[in-house]
C-alpha cells in the first residue's frame, strides 16, 4: 500500500497526524511530503484535490482530507 502524508511543518492539523504518526511508529510505511520543500509538491497537491489543504493523506492515489478523518483511518487500517 502506497502512503503519501503530504503536510507543513507549521500547520497544527498537519502536527496532530505527523504525532499520531511518530506516537503509532508508522513513520515507516509513510512518505512525507512537506509542500514548502518539495519541488511540484504544491502543484501535485492541487492536482489531487483542487486546493492546497494540508494534511492530505494519499492512498494509493486516492486523497483524504481531514487530519481527524485521516488518524481514524490510520488506527483502522494501519
Amino acid at each position: 500500500m502506497a502512503l503519501q502524508l503530504y503536510h507543513r511543518w507549521h500547520c497544527p492539523y498537519s502536527k496532530r497526524v505527523r504525532d499520531f504518526i511518530d506516537q503509532q511508529k508508522l513513520s515507516d510505511r509513510i512518505e512525507f511530503i512537506e509542500i514548502g520543500e518539495v519541488k511540484g509538491a504544491e502543484a501535485k497537491l492541487d492536482e489531487l484535490t483542487g486546493g492546497s489543504q494540508v494534511p492530505c493523506l494519499v492512498i494509493n492515489g486516492k486523497p483524504m482530507l481531514e487530519s481527524s478523518e485521516i488518524v481514524q483511518w490510520l488506527q483502522t487500517n494501519l
